[in-house]
């Protein structure tokens, strides 16, 4: 009730006209570089069981990626490269997992990774390559914004306990695509199963190189932050529509019992009043909208036929893929469009596709069917 209290007090609410939709794509937060970087055994000076150590730095950048190749054969079967990042967090890549289309690293923050190639033997001919750096370069992001640009972090003291209370499953996308290092928001559904927009995440090759990183946020001392990285293991064009923009795609593992996932099954109720968005907003750590955020009109056409509705909370390219919720901290809607993305003048207001529309589909589709509530023969 409090947190209900709270919203109500900065809804804001105006009627606004839905038209056709405008072609939609995930926000593109950076390039991809050559590095041309290649550690063969004349650069393996070291003594086994470290061959190579390097560190490689982009100043200015929030993040870098690598793309990791093998050239040639004759690697011990157990060696890896072992990564760490400017946060020390540390990673580890078995060569045997690098395949021929190359692997992308995980996100690396703040433009900086140290790296070191671990192996009992030296190779005579094979070679480490990395290939090419995703750096992010996006320096200020479209802000679909309702006046002044209200959204807060996660962490700050405005923002209520209750709505920081469901933040854990929501995650920064990072994935490569065109040629460009893009980003998006999504969150859990099930312990492995991370739903997203479908403009994001759309084929195998955006998920080969999508990581999905939990906690990237400021904390409460405003030290940035971040919990475990997963990568997408699996994408399946059953487990997509195009007409309510929702990817729901597999990750490698179960996140973890403190990232409870958002139920998009039960009970979902429409739009109505004030609503919060928690999302990701260019490349930025995790943030919320829930000041002047309110749901306007309901039932209004978006790739299909009354599968959206309108909202005046502040968001950004990037924020793709975030879940609304209601002042009861109920999923209503996912967000997929922010009037500043729209060079056509299609649609002037932001836009989020109905929950219950999601979850209808989702039952529909994909949800295993519960043998204990069958009937019995």
């Amino acid at each position: 009730m409090k947190l209900l209290l709270i919203l109500i007090c900065f809804a804001l609410a105006a009627p606004l006209a839905a038209q056709q939709a405008p072609v939609m794509e995930a926000h593109v937060d950076g390039k991809v570089r050559g590095s041309d970087i290649r550690v063969g055994p004349d650069r393996m000076t070291g003594q086994p069981p470290v061959l190579w150590t390097g560190e490689i730095s982009q100043p200015g950048a929030d993040y870098i990626r690598l793309l990791l190749r093998i050239e040639g054969e004759g690697f011990d079967p157990a060696a890896f490269v072992h990564l760490v990042s400017a946060l020390d967090q540390s990673f580890d890549i078995p060569l045997s997992t690098i395949g021929p289309e190359g692997y992308w690293t995980n996100l690396m923050p703040l433009g900086r990774v140290r790296l070191a190639l671990v192996s009992q033997s030296v190779p005579q001919e094979a070679a480490l390559i990395i290939e090419n750096l995703a750096v992010q370069s996006a320096k200020g992001s479209l802000y679909s914004t309702w006046g002044e640009n209200e959204i807060l972090p996660i962490n700050a003291q405005e923002v209520p306990e209750a709505i920081r209370a469901l933040a854990a499953p929501v995650a920064f996308l990072s994935f490569i695509d065109g040629g460009f290092a893009r980003t998006c928001t999504g969150f859990l559904i099930e312990p492995d199963l991370l739903a997203t927009n479908e403009h994001c995440i759309n084929s195998a090759e955006t998920c080969r190189s999508m990581t999905a990183v939990f906690g990237y946020e400021f904390d409460p001392q405003n030290r940035l932050v971040m919990g475990p990285q997963l990568r997408c293991d699996e994408y399946d064009d059953t487990r997509s529509t195009f007409d309510l923009d929702v990817s729901v795609i597999r990750l490698n593992r179960p996140v973890g019992p403190e990232y409870v996932p958002v139920d998009i099954t039960t009970d979902i109720p429409d739009p109505d009043g004030p609503l919060f968005i928690i999302q990701h907003p260019g490349s930025q750590p995790k943030q919320v909208s829930f000041i002047n955020c309110a749901a306007v009109q309901t039932g209004v056409d978006g790739r299909a036929t009354g599968s959206d509705f309108t909202h005046t909370c502040d968001t950004a390219g990037g924020s793709s893929g975030s879940p609304v919720f209601n002042a009861d901290g109920v999923l209503v809607g996912v967000h997929h469009f922010g009037f500043m993305d729209d060079t056509d003048g299609i649609w002037s207001e932001n836009r989020s596709t109905h929950a219950d529309q999601i979850g209808a589909w989702w039952k529909g589709c994909c949800q295993p069917v519960d043998a204990t509530a069958l009937p019995a023969d």
